[in-house]
Parts: C-alpha cells; structure tokens; sequence
C-alpha cells in the first residue's frame, strides 16, 4: 500500500504542476524526501521540462529568523500545544540556550518546573507570562536577528530569488511553511508567490490565497470521513527521510549547508531500506505508463482511501505492532525515543474517549491524559478488546474534524467579506 501512495500522489503533483506551467518544484524536508526521490524517476523517464529540487527546512528553522518581524505571531507558534509539552520544550522552540531558560523561568515564576507537563488549558496562562517577560522577548529577538543571514544565503543560493514559476511540495496539514517562506522571500525582494501540492491540510493560515494551496487526499472544506479515517502523525513517520530535521545553516568554503539534528542509526538504516523498497515501486509503475497523463490519480484515491482508513484506523495486530514501534515527535524539536503506538493500559486508552477528551479540552476535566501518537495503533496492540475504544476515538475525531471544518469555513467567509470591503473601499478612493 505504501508504494501506491507514494506513487499516486507523485503523478498528481507532477500532472497538475505540467499543466500549471510550472517550471521548477521545491520538496520539502523530511516529509518531502521519498516524494522528491519519486519525482526524479518520473521527470527523467518522461523527460518532463520541470526542474525538482530538495529544500531543507523545518518549521523551526524558518520560524526562528522571523520571530523579530512578528512576536505576536511568534508567540502563538512558541507556545501551541502538542503531545508531552512542558516549558523546557517551549523554550527550546525560541532558540533559548540552557543558561537563558533558567533566567527566564526564574522571570516567570516557574523556577524548577522545566519539565512538569503544561495542560493544554494552562498554555494561555503560559503564553501570557511569556509575553511580559523582558528577559524572554530579548532573547528571543537576539536570536531571531542572529538567524537571518544564514537563512537568505540558503534561500538565494537554492535559487528562491529567482522568478521562476515554482511551487513547494509537502505533506501538508496546516500549511504554515508555505506562509512562512513566502514572507521570507518577500522580505527578501522576490516578487512571485510560490504555490504549493500538498497530500492534505486539516485547515490554512490566515489572510492566503486559497487558490494557490492544491490538495490531493483531503482539504480544509471537504473530505470529513478521510480526515477520520486518517493519521498525519503514522503519515510522516513513514514518509520522512534518512537525516535529522533542519535546525539551522551555517557557511563553509562559500556555501550555506543545512545543520541537521541527530538520527539514530537503527532510523536512519530504516529509511534506507523503505527507500530502496519504495523506489523499486515507483519505477516499476513508472515503466508501465506509456504517457504520465495515463494514471488516473482521481481513481486511486478512492482505492487508497478504503486501504488507508483500514490501516490507520483499523489495524491489525501485526500492522499495529510492526509500524507502532517506529519512532515520532510532533514537537517543533524531536525527543527521545517515543514509539508512534505507545504502550497505553486498558484505563490510559478509556481516558482518551470522546467524553473525557472534550472535557480536559475545556478545562472542566483536571486528570492528566496520556496521549499516543497514533491512538489506534496503542489500541490494538495493549487491548485485549481494542474494538470499543477504536469506535469512542472514532466519534472523537469525527467531532474534532466537525469543528475544525466549521471553523475553517467560518474563518475563511469573514476573511474574504474583509477583503470584498477593502476593494470596494480602494474602488470608492
């Protein structure tokens, strides 16, 4: 089934890119790498005039050289929420070394609680007294200034400044990497706006040009029961690469190189070896086109969607126990050694039902939940009846999209009755 995806998703990003007229694409590290490998065996078989490049960069390698030009913005991308976070990890995200951190802590009045875990109703709080920290917010700028120039050498020597016609490639989920680059790029004078071919996104930044965010398996407005049915997390840890995430560039001998953070060898020989598989894949479909146009992606989808949905929602007990043990962290920065499937008891997996979920989100319920990464896969592997907390975390995540797509649409009516105002407004003047 791997293979299918990755080749499915390939074809469309490359038919749509042709038809387009674009004349370059950006894949985006990690998740972009095996999408990059693919593409290079479709662009070189089917001598395709688009030019597929590699770009290594992370939310946090991005974020921090912007967080001077917007604090606001940067403190909501600081402090969002995300599965173990305490206010170590939230530090880490500015860029803060150890020696700043306890300053900071100290500031704050959270001396010796780095590692305690920040409640999801109690990062507002956090954020707050963040905000009016003098300590904090200088330390934050510093870096953020110190980050630029390595930044916009990188950027300029992978040829970001000039105005071709090119777009990014990437998993997707909220799109901020588009945004973020975007700005970047216009700081640095360049004029044209890169597009992106995203898998899926759950949701947008504000204030974009929806047209120019192309999804494939699902979108922000449509799609309720593939989102159900779907894992980003199980997604990127799959399709990732054989190398740590960006942190940051630093010059050598003339050219800007990426700093990539540490992979354990067992990973990064894992990533190998699904690379070797996956390209084998996508070379053998490739040699049965005659015509890239010939793949029917739109008919694939509905095929994967059925496979994808048993798979990640439905596992069996090998696929459960197999893929489960793969290592992720959805935190800007990575840590430790957490398995996807984490080992949940029968009382850890029945506190993740809808009930007791909706209510902690509310700040009603006080208890603690331990959360795991991929839900299903923690369920069948360490339940002996996984049936009935798969259907409670179904109604969960049915709910969670519900919401998520009522406020997308409601977000995104505002914003384009906002922006019909302001042209009446510049007609009128």
């Amino acid at each position: 089934m791997l293979g299918p995806v990755l080749n499915a998703f390939v074809v469309w990003v490359l038919q749509n890119a042709v038809k387009s007229g674009k004349q370059r694409l950006y894949f985006l590290a990690r998740d972009g790498y095996l999408m990059y490998r693919a593409a290079r065996i479709y662009t070189e078989r089917f001598s395709i005039p688009i030019e597929c490049r590699y770009l290594c960069c992370s939310r946090y390698s991005l974020r921090i050289p912007m967080f001077h030009m917007d604090l606001k913005d940067a403190m909501e991308y600081i402090c969002r929420d995300s599965i173990g976070v305490n206010l170590t990890r939230i530090l880490n995200r500015a860029g803060l070394t150890a020696p700043e951190q306890e300053s900071v802590l100290e500031d704050i009045g959270e001396r010796g609680q780095g590692e305690v875990p920040v409640p999801y109703a109690r990062l507002e709080k956090i954020k707050e007294k963040l905000w009016h920290s003098e300590i904090f917010l200088e330390a934050v700028i510093r870096h953020s200034r110190e980050a630029v120039p390595a930044l916009t050498g990188y950027l300029t020597q992978e040829g970001l400044m000039e105005e071709t016609k090119a777009a990014l490639v990437d998993s997707g989920w909220v799109g901020s990497m588009q945004k973020t680059l975007n700005q970047v790029l216009r700081n640095m004078g360049r004029r044209s706006v890169l597009e992106g071919y995203y898998w899926g996104l759950y949701e947008l930044p504000p204030n974009i040009k929806r047209e120019s965010y192309h999804c494939y398996y699902f979108s922000p407005e449509r799609q309720l029961r593939a989102k159900v049915g779907f894992n980003n997390n199980l997604f990127e840890t799959i399709f990732s690469a054989p190398h740590g995430m960006t942190l940051e560039y630093e010059e050598k001998d003339g050219r800007y190189e990426p700093v990539f953070a540490h992979i354990s060898s067992e990973r990064r020989n894992e990533m190998e070896s699904l690379e070797k598989m996956l390209s084998r894949y996508v070379q053998h479909a490739a040699g049965k086109l005659g015509d890239l146009n010939e793949a029917d992606c739109e008919r694939q989808k509905k095929v994967l969607q059925k496979l994808m949905t048993l798979f990640m929602s439905r596992p069996s007990p090998e696929e459960a126990e197999s893929f489960g043990r793969m290592i992720f962290c959805d935190d800007v920065l990575e840590y430790g050694n957490r398995q996807i499937a984490v080992h949940m008891s029968e009382s850890d997996l029945r506190d993740n039902h809808v009930i007791s979920k909706i209510l902690v989100m509310l700040g009603i319920g006080k208890k603690d939940i331990k959360e795991s990464a991929w839900y299903e896969g923690s369920a069948v592997r360490y339940s002996r009846h996984p049936a009935w907390h798969l259907f409670q975390y179904g109604i969960y995540k049915y709910l969670l999209n519900i919401r998520q797509m009522w406020m997308w649409r409601r977000r995104n009516e505002r914003e384009k009755k906002q922006q019909e105002l302001r042209q009446k407004e510049k007609n009128r003047q």
